[in-house]
């Protein structure tokens, strides 16, 4: 699995399993992203003058216990051709230093890596980890799920009792995917908002793609401890994937949003 640390204590990464299609010269390779970030206490998100490190993940987490729900909200973005890459758009519970996450999000992958992974350029998915993704089918108002890029995403995975979860993801506009039956034992510790790159096991992260600036902005709430609150009430913080691979901006003035900026040095926050 790979590893990535600022302060030179390994720590076990969790993140995105993508899995390639069975591809003549290839074979069946699965990839994984993964997160490594420096401890932090907890502080006010907005206010947070240097963020996590990550091998690959950038957005904001927050952390605690009994974290039963998460809403994400963005607009999917270019997979990005110069430079070519893969990337992962996604809200999530979990995963940071555990080993179990559940999440869901979309896909941007550009060519030549459109081709061999499932999913193909833009499509929407949930994973509980260690399982590989599910691609969404049958969505209502269009069966293929499809996605691309500018469409606005809004998915919310929430608690219903004991370990029985509901998967929610709506693609504005255009299509509903409604999941009930999934069954997953979370330590409910953590929530995310992240732009990802994934990496093949025990190798350097697949880069991220150009795909310029990513967007969360809306209804990106979780609710702990049967409160709700915005990103910024969570006392979430940020996390940038290095080297120089994405950037993540402060919180907007609302506290609910944010923008990842790839392969740039600075990043503005969204108007609220």
């Amino acid at each position: 699995m790979f590893r990535h640390t600022a302060s030179g204590s390994p720590r076990p990464i969790i993140g995105r399993r993508l899995r390639c299609r069975l591809v003549a010269g290839l074979g069946a390779l699965s990839l994984i992203g993964g997160l490594s970030m420096t401890a932090a206490g907890p502080a006010t998100a907005a206010t947070v003058g240097v963020p996590n490190i990550s091998g690959n993940w950038a957005g904001y987490v927050a952390t605690g216990t009994n974290i039963t729900s998460v809403t994400g909200s963005w607009t999917v973005p270019n997979a990005g051709t110069v430079p070519p890459g893969v990337s992962a758009t996604w809200v999530g519970i979990g995963g940071y230093k555990t080993s179990d996450l559940i999440q869901a999000g979309t896909q941007q992958a550009s060519a030549p890596y459109s081709s061999v992974f499932a999913g193909g350029a833009y499509g929407a998915w949930y994973e509980l980890l260690p399982a590989s993704p599910v691609y969404f089918t049958g969505c209502a108002g269009d069966p293929t799920c499809s996605v691309a890029p500018g469409d606005h995403m809004s998915v919310t995975i929430t608690n219903t009792g004991g370990n029985s979860w509901n998967i929610d993801m709506t693609d504005t506009g255009k299509w509903s995917y409604t999941n009930t039956t999934i069954n997953y034992v979370s330590s409910e510790s953590s929530a995310e908002w992240i732009h990802e790159a994934p990496s093949a096991a025990g190798a350097v992260p697949i880069p991220v793609g150009g795909s310029g600036t990513v967007t969360f902005d809306g209804a990106n709430s979780t609710v702990i401890n049967g409160v709700t609150k915005t990103i910024g009430e969570s006392n979430a913080v940020s996390t940038v994937a290095l080297p120089v691979e994405t950037t993540v901006s402060a919180l907007d003035s609302d506290e609910d949003g944010f923008n990842v900026c790839t392969y740039s040095l600075s990043c503005p926050a969204p108007p609220s």
